[in-house]
């Protein structure tokens, strides 16, 4: 009897465990995002030479060093879409409108989310390695003993340049997306290029593109936070700094994922919001 009733103790056990080890990680990462918020308001109210430099070395980084990465994959994005959609249509007999939904689709949802899964892909992972090696190196410990904030000094430079690089690369996708549509739908599929260009202009407005930053600006938040609490989570040990990298980019895509269902859900459920 002892022995049938231990598997269940021990689901159990490892059940409680689970969620006291999810617990502690949410509330330690909304204290991390209060603090960098507060700070980052310190930086953008008084800007400092020496935070500010390290902002603008982030932001070249992050965003200036992505700029082929995201031009590459934004065409090829594009390119994908507008054949998925047109093949689709076929069966209606409707290809001829794909160039309607490469435009509003590209800007509210391909652009943000293309964007925000290669920034985690190249500098996620980045991120928390490098936050992780000061904490195995006894860095941050030697920043708090000197009375300096990791928060301040560390985080809100890197999420500063993240709410700079990923709107900015946003815009520069959904023009790159759009140009991948347009050379599948005159290229391939045989239509003019006149012809798309008014396809394009009657499904797409203006707030589908503020839609769209509005997303990416919240991506940056959860890729800027995450990432370095991996990063700085870790401790003193370098056995973990692998682990955490890894963890960055696994939580990173979870959470750009369920900030994407979120939005997308409001305004599937207020409709006068769209």
């Amino acid at each position: 009897m002892e022995s049938a009733d231990r598997p269940p103790t021990d689901a159990a056990t490892r059940l409680q465990n689970a969620l006291a080890i999810t617990g502690g990680r949410f509330i330690s990462r909304s204290r991390l995002a209060g603090r960098t918020l507060y700070w980052l308001a310190w930086l953008i109210v008084s800007p400092r030479v020496i935070v500010s430099a390290g902002v603008q070395r982030e932001i070249d980084a992050l965003g200036v060093g992505a700029l082929r990465l995201v031009a590459s994959a934004s065409v090829l994005v594009g390119l994908i879409t507008t054949f998925q959609i047109a093949s689709e249509l076929t069966v209606f007999g409707a290809q001829t409108i794909s160039g309607r939904a490469i435009g509003w689709f590209a800007a509210r949802e391909l652009g943000p989310i293309s964007v925000a899964v290669l920034v985690i892909a190249r500098s996620a992972a980045a991120t928390a390695g490098e936050y992780a090696a000061m904490a195995a190196g006894g860095e941050l410990d030697a920043l708090r003993a000197m009375g300096l904030e990791p928060a301040k000094y560390l985080v809100a430079p890197k999420l500063a340049a993240f709410l700079v690089a990923l709107p900015t690369l946003t815009i520069f996708a959904d023009g790159l997306i759009v140009l991948g549509g347009w050379i599948g739908s005159s290229v391939f599929l045989g239509y003019s290029t006149r012809f798309f260009l008014e396809q394009f202009r009657s499904s797409f407005e203006v707030l589908d593109i503020f839609v769209g930053l509005g997303k990416s600006i919240v991506f940056a938040l959860v890729i800027g936070i995450i990432a370095a609490d991996e990063g700085l989570s870790v401790g003193r040990r370098v056995n973990a700094i692998g682990a955490a990298a890894t963890r960055a980019v696994v939580f990173c895509l979870i959470g750009v994922l369920a900030a994407d269902t979120v939005i997308n859900a409001i305004f599937y459920f207020i409709p006068g919001l769209s």
